[in-house]
Parts: C-alpha cells; sequence; structure tokens
C-alpha cells in the first residue's frame, strides 16, 4: 500500500473492514460494550456510519 509521507500510520476501518470483514467489526463493537468501554464502541460505530468502512469494503 502507497502512502503519502504525510499520512499517518494509523489503521482505520476500512483498512480492518477490508482484511477481517464488517461482521469482525460488529463483533468488537459487542465486545466493547460489553466491557463497559461504551466511548470506544460508539467511535468505531461512528467511523463506519461516516462511510470509512464501506470505501474499502466496496459497499
Amino acid at each position: 500500500m502507497d502512502q503519502s509521507p504525510h499520512r499517518s500510520h494509523r489503521l482505520g476501518i476500512a483498512d480492518i473492514a477490508a482484511v477481517y470483514g464488517t461482521e469482525a467489526l460488529h463483533h468488537r463493537i459487542a465486545q466493547l460494550r460489553a466491557s463497559g468501554q461504551h466511548y470506544a464502541a460508539v467511535a468505531i460505530e461512528h467511523e463506519i456510519r461516516s462511510g470509512g468502512a464501506a470505501e474499502r469494503a466496496g459497499g
């Protein structure tokens, strides 16, 4: 994957969805909620809704 020198090396939701699938994202959100990490779950959901996962997954 080519990256410009200015791009962060942080993986985004789209990268995770492309490798593991969206079902894995939903499973992770459920795990976060079950362990009381509601803000982390909401952050992932927000990134999914903003189109981050759909861009790479072809959806």
